[in-house]
């Protein structure tokens, strides 16, 4: 383990921050007592996130926003024996392009980032040299605007709660 620390002491924010100023390749685990992040790092950019107990998986956000009927998502889960990816397994089946996973998938990173800076405590682990699970799909957003965009969500949820 490279680097450890408490949540309470070095926020998510900052936490992202550092990676990103030491230019580090890694994983960020990120255990709030409820849920856990992973967040990978390559050269200080945030290329891949993702939280365990997500509200909504890929497959069920591309039907929600008519991207994908539900019937293509059911056929391709029914043929997926080897455990692949559901977006690989879309584009492989020409359901779906890799722009629009992209984009579908830097939307689910920016829900990952957006509940992850709200966390006020637990701990955080950082893995030199760990590489994102799918390294054919990262994405490509700054990290001050992805902290921006959970900081603004943060924002608008406080607003619609008052």
């Amino acid at each position: 383990m490279d680097l450890e620390g408490n949540l309470s002491t070095f926020g998510p924010i900052a936490v992202f921050q550092m990676m990103n100023i030491a230019q580090v390749t890694g994983e960020l685990t990120i255990d709030n007592g409820q849920n856990s992040a992973r967040v990978y790092f390559y050269g200080g950019d945030l290329v891949f996130a993702e939280i365990s107990e997500r509200s909504v998986k890929l497959g069920e956000f591309l039907v929600q926003r008519g991207i994908v009927t539900q019937k293509q998502l059911d056929s391709v889960l029914v043929r997926n024996r080897k455990g692949k990816r559901i977006g690989n397994l879309l584009v492989e089946n020409d359901i779906l392009d890799k722009a629009t996973l992209f984009t579908a998938l830097e939307e689910q990173v920016k829900e990952v980032v957006s509940e992850v800076v709200r966390w006020e405590k637990g701990m955080f682990q950082f893995r030199t040299g760990k590489t994102a699970p799918n390294r054919e799909v990262v994405i490509n957003i700054p990290l001050d605007h992805l902290v921006l965009e959970g900081v603004k969500r943060m924002d608008e949820e406080g607003d619609a709660k008052e």
